[in-house]
């Protein structure tokens, strides 16, 4: 059974079945709203008052020895095994996302002890800076003149603000992130080692000479979005870099200036997104891709890992390949090619 190791986790906090249905993430299918959950984990290790959930139906098996658990999970799920497999549960709760509850439910759990407004005395802090009192500021921070930094917020080790930035409430921005030009609002996380805000790769050549372009505008974080570690956002050069709201980006991702992301958007590891291309809403970029500059990609649109998008997408859908195209095309194609080396293999031994 693995136990969430308390020399770098916070001890879970014990939570009622009632707490949880206030958060309006699910309903109670079976048991007593008075009844505790004290740990979380995997659908094999159940255990008395412990929460966990199942949204695949070959997992539902390793329940069937296990009592006084509390269960997350589809009403589909609970169609299918809720007279045998399922009995031994003490709570079950039906949700259309039982992940997303669970995940709901573990932040509730393992929330971080309240912000105890740290600053450390070697961090270096200019006296216009405007600070809220409840901020907690790690050992060799600096923090530039006219910076804004809202309550709740907490700086790592050696993170760099430079000067005029905005940081909204309740943003963790972990160390040595270096971050200007920007306007990060509520609720924002960053990971360790990442640079938002520095001049883009942007260049104008002429003759024999080359000239730097300038970059005049600004990045632009909205709202719960995350950005992992060792990521670079460049700011825009004659207008903004923008990342909306809820948007997650994965470690080690480049955007380069102008470029705009739309809500809810997820991009994964090492993917490049060059210069004033254009992401919408829901769209999903698998790790590796590249975008190209100036393109557009629709809302509700997968670029499956390590595709290259070269020109412009249309219509929405599920695009793979170099140049990208519709997957299923792309795929139908890779079958014919290997057919005919095959086929060729063939010949050339004859």
């Amino acid at each position: 059974m693995v136990i969430v190791d308390q020399r770098f986790f916070p001890e879970a906090k014990s939570v009622s079945v009632s707490k949880i249905l206030d958060l309006g993430i699910c309903l109670l299918h079976k048991g007593d709203p008075k009844f505790i959950v004290q740990n979380v984990g995997q659908i094999k290790e159940a255990r008395p008052n412990m929460l966990i959930f199942a949204v695949r139906k070959e997992l539902i098996a390793s329940l069937e020895l296990s009592k006084g658990y509390a269960l997350i999970t589809t009403s589909e799920i609970i169609k299918e095994f809720g007279k045998n497999i399922l009995s031994g549960a003490g709570v079950i709760f039906i949700s259309k996302n039982p992940k997303f509850a669970f995940a709901q439910i573990c932040s509730l759990m393992f929330s971080s002890e309240a912000n105890k407004s740290v600053i450390h005395p070697t961090a270096q802090i200019d006296e216009s800076a405007n600070i809220a009192n409840d901020v907690s500021i790690g050992p060799f921070c600096y923090v530039a003149a006219g910076v804004t930094i809202g309550k709740g917020s907490v700086l790592g080790i050696g993170v760099c603000c430079k000067s005029s930035i905005m940081i909204g409430e309740n943003c963790h921005i972990e160390d040595y992130v270096t971050i200007e030009r920007a306007i990060i609002e509520d609720n924002v996380s960053i990971g360790q080692h990442t640079v938002i805000g520095k001049e883009g790769f942007g260049f104008e050549a002429n003759e024999d000479d080359i000239q730097r372009f300038p970059h005049l505008g600004r990045v632009l974080i909205g709202k719960k979005s995350s950005i992992g570690a060792n990521c670079c956002i460049d700011r825009g050069t004659l207008q903004d870099t923008i990342i909306n709201e809820l948007v997650l980006i994965d470690n080690l991702v480049h955007i380069a200036h102008n470029v705009e992301i739309g809500k809810k958007t997820i991009i994964l590891a090492q993917v490049g997104i060059a210069g004033s291309s254009i992401i919408k809403e829901n769209c999903i970029i698998g790790g590796q891709a590249g975008i190209a500059d100036h393109t557009e990609i629709p809302s509700n649109t997968t670029i499956l890992s390590r595709s290259g998008v070269t020109k412009s997408i249309e219509t929405p859908g599920v695009y793979a390949g170099f140049p990208a195209k519709i997957s299923t095309n792309f795929w139908r194609e890779q079958v014919i090619l290997r057919q005919l080396a095959k086929n060729n293999k063939k010949n050339r031994f004859k």
